[in-house]
């Protein structure tokens, strides 16, 4: 290869729009981008030597790029911007490198803006807790001295106090609360459970079960009134002794 035609790896800055048309170009003639911008360089210098304005090559034209989109206008106070190519250096000036084929497109350097301020958004409004529902019968349930309310349950002609969070209700002697003397009750059959200011009434995992109005129920809450059948005994709980 003669020394004229020898190619090196060169680097420029180029109008993106000017970039755009030439790989349309590249593609619709089936050339490189190297030759298009050799051939282009070529008759710009013939053209140059000759004192006539350049001509666009016959192998490569290069068609006029799209005109950028108007700026807006900036207020009549505000001076006007630089443009974000102003520092850059010219299309002249190249960089020199090993022979290659390829051409390397350095991007326009873009200054970096201010990170937009950010603002929280306000925490969410924390709703009270709704108070528990009424009892149908319209009876309060009675309150001891630190506020906290009481259930009574009637069994066998007694009255019992419920004043814990858990109240055991079976046939052992040991650890229950409320003991009913018969076989086919379970030692802990039965739990009456204070939770979020409920009562409620839950099987233990009995083997017969607890009914409530003809119906077996695993877990219900208690209602002044109700009436509750653990095998053939009545339990009827109420809040007012």
């Amino acid at each position: 290869m003669s020394e004229h035609r020898r190619k090196s790896l060169r680097s420029f800055y180029c109008e993106e729009a000017l970039w755009k048309a030439l790989e349309q170009q590249s593609q619709e003639q089936d050339a490189s981008m190297d030759q298009l911008l050799n051939d282009a360089l070529r008759a710009f210098l013939e053209g140059a030597s000759a004192g006539a304005p350049p001509a666009a090559s016959p192998q490569a034209p290069v068609p006029a790029p799209a005109p950028p989109p108007a700026a807006p206008e900036a207020p009549p106070e505000a001076p006007p911007r630089p443009r974000a190519d102003a520092e850059l250096p010219s299309s002249g000036a190249l960089r020199g490198g090993a022979d290659h084929r390829t051409l390397e497109r350095i991007p326009a350097v873009k200054p970096a803006g201010r990170a937009p301020t950010l603002t929280p958004p306000p925490p969410p409004a924390v709703k009270p807790p709704a108070p528990p529902p009424p009892s149908p019968s319209g009876a309060q349930p009675a309150v001891d001295a630190s506020g906290k309310p009481r259930l009574f349950i009637q069994f066998d002609g007694q009255t019992y106090t419920v004043e814990k969070e858990k109240f055991i209700i079976g046939r052992g002697t040991q650890g229950t609360d409320l003991t009913i003397r018969d076989g086919n009750v379970s030692r802990k059959h039965a739990a009456v459970i204070f939770h979020t200011g409920n009562f409620y009434l839950q099987d233990m995992g009995s083997t017969n079960g607890i009914e409530f109005q003809g119906s077996r129920i695993d877990t219900k809450r208690v209602e002044d009134g109700d009436i509750f059948h653990i095998c053939d005994h009545e339990l009827r709980f109420s809040f007012q002794p």
